[in-house]
């Protein structure tokens, strides 16, 4: 399952759930889409994992893809898709997996009534032509199709926060012929390369901000203090997200552009005023060298008040990422909102003593 985001629960509890409902003959909540779990048996992970029915992630993303990542969009009311709708598995996988779910919830202790009903009706509706509204049935769960196409359900992304949205594509799977689209009903959910790009963004990981900053440990009031990053570390990055099922793909990548640096304090002058500092060749500002202590850094903080009757300064260093993302559908270099890292760290400052005789 490597590379797949991971799943806490099985087909098994995902096709049916505590509480499921029928309501006027359709299923209202019916999320079968995670890994078939530890109880359908280490061959269903690998017919999952092979067939594609989850989306692989690769690049600077956080292990595994199941995000987030370390970069923060700057751009309000921006998310990527809660869930989506995606291959799952092929007819005679489905009918394996998905079969043996439902026969073994039936056979559990308390499954009668109209828990148990619902289970019938789910193995009417893939073994005998049960249909629903949205959802014609099929003959022995569409095996004389195998190969001609997937059986797709809804993914909840396991980075979202809301319950609610996250298991809101709840849709019974359905199947979906190779090289056709999903159904209209679920076209503004079914997976597609803008989605991916916003799902790598979400999982991508960029350099930690780790600002070089001279002198080192305590500064001293009306003294510069130079502010540098590594050059090394800060280069673009791409993340990738794919569904091998569809070979469907996007990068999303982030370049670094600015380096912004708050004091802590308004009794601060900085250098540049503003505290942008630009960068270029992936390098903001200059390493300090011994003889620097008095010139003025073309990035950097000169503390005008001493720290002590408040407590240390919290000195903040951001950078600035532009992304954009590029995909198998032939975008190229399509935007997405900037994003940012940040670090703070505490800095006391102290003032200097003269002593006059």
């Amino acid at each position: 399952m490597q590379g797949v985001a991971p799943r806490t629960r099985s087909a098994l509890s995902l096709l049916v759930g505590i509480g499921l409902v029928l309501s006027a003959g359709a299923p209202a909540h019916a999320d079968l889409i995670t890994d078939p779990g530890t109880d359908a048996g280490a061959d269903d992970q690998a017919v999952w994992a092979q067939t594609g029915g989850g989306i692989v992630y690769s690049g600077a993303v956080e292990e595994k893809g199941s995000g987030p990542g370390n970069l923060t969009p700057t751009t309000g009311g921006w998310d990527p898709p809660p869930c989506w709708y995606a291959p799952y598995l092929g007819a005679k996988d489905f009918k394996r997996v998905t079969k043996k779910s439902i026969e073994g919830q039936m056979k559990m202790p308390g499954m009668t009534g109209h828990a148990g009903n619902a289970l019938q009706q789910m193995l009417d509706h893939y073994e005998d032509g049960y249909s629903w509204p949205k959802h014609p049935g099929f003959k022995d769960w569409n095996v004389a199709n195998d190969g001609e196409g997937m059986f797709w359900a809804g993914v909840p992304n396991p980075a979202e926060p809301d319950s609610a949205l996250r298991d809101a594509c709840n849709e019974v799977p359905f199947w979906v012929d190779n090289g056709e689209p999903a159904p209209d009903w679920v076209a503004d959910q079914a997976i597609d390369p803008a989605m991916l790009a916003e799902l790598a963004y979400e999982r991508m990981v960029v350099p930690d901000t780790e600002a070089e900053l001279r002198p080192e440990g305590e500064q001293t009031v009306n003294l510069p203090t130079w502010v540098w990053l590594d050059g090394a570390q800060f280069q673009p990055v791409t993340a990738r997200a794919e569904v091998p099922a569809l070979g469907m793909w996007a990068e999303t990548t982030a370049t670094p552009v600015s380096l912004t640096i708050d004091p802590g304090t308004d009794d601060a002058e900085l250098h540049p005023g503003g505290g942008a500092c630009a960068m270029s060749d992936g390098r903001v500002g200059t390493p300090y060298r011994k003889g620097d202590a008095d010139k003025v850094p073309p990035c950097g903080v000169t503390y005008l008040r001493s720290s002590e009757s408040t407590g240390p300064y919290d000195f903040t260093a951001s950078v600035t990422w532009e992304v954009s993302w590029s995909a198998s559908d032939g975008t190229e270099d399509e935007p997405l909102p900037t994003g940012i890292i940040e670090a703070t760290q505490e800095l006391d400052v102290r003032e200097i003593q003269a002593i006059v005789r």
